[in-house]
């Protein structure tokens, strides 16, 4: 019996530690967790440059084009992802604005990102309560970011009332097998392109992006669209 219960305690933890990655526990435990192995978490993740400026950084620097010096909002940025697939692109002309909770992650990510000072800013701050003005970014990407937040509807507001008119919402939903052990934190495809259409989008598109995730892009209403 013992044996029993120690073997059930163990595959407990892995769930909720390793698979959910502490998403049931809070934000203060994944804040702990990510901290703990913020060091070696690009390694975790096997992040592959010329991958991530395919299908990031590229289809980002393409949908900016036409706006001069774009400022983009990484929310929950980790280790500066979207920074690192966007300033490689010789199109690029634009500067990326980091916030995050774990500020491991964020020294992590200014490291990486240390031959691009003047184009960085990475600040330590939550996703449900965006500390700057309405209408200020020209595109918002929260990646591999959602499941983890404590209220994702809230944080997506957000994240619509930081961005300009015209500009782009980049979000990620994940869908792999591990999505079906994170219990209420994450959604089906047609749920996450529903969730979209409830804010003031006039473009949206959900598609499939790398294993475990499905990519969303919205394009925020101009004002004289009503």
């Amino acid at each position: 019996m013992l044996w029993f219960l120690l073997l059930f305690l163990a595959l407990l933890l892995y769930w909720e530690f390793v698979l959910a990655e502490g998403a049931h526990l809070g934000p203060r435990v994944v804040i702990w967790l990510y901290d703990l192995i913020a060091w070696r978490y690009d390694r975790i993740k096997k992040f592959d440059l010329a991958v991530e400026a395919d299908l990031l950084g590229l289809p980002l620097t393409e949908a900016l084009i036409t706006i001069d010096a774009p400022v983009i909002l990484d929310v929950a940025a980790g280790t500066g992802r979207v920074a690192r697939a966007l300033l490689r692109q010789p199109s690029f002309d634009g500067s990326i604005v980091h916030l995050e909770l774990s500020r491991r992650m964020l020294m992590e990510g200014k490291r990486a990102c240390e031959i691009w000072p003047e184009r960085t800013r990475w600040l330590c701050g939550p996703a449900h309560s965006l500390p700057f003005a309405a209408e200020t970014f020209d595109a918002v990407a929260c990646v591999e970011a959602l499941e983890f937040l404590p209220d994702a509807r809230a944080a997506l507001a957000e994240c619509v009332r930081v961005l300009r008119p015209g500009g782009l919402l980049l979000v990620t939903n994940r869908v792999g097998w591990q999505a079906k052990l994170i219990f209420g934190k994450t959604f089906t495809r047609a749920a996450f392109q529903d969730l979209l259409h409830e804010f003031p989008f006039d473009v949206v598109r959900v598609h499939p992006w790398q294993v475990e995730y499905d990519l969303g892009w919205g394009r925020k209403r101009m004002k004289d669209e009503g």
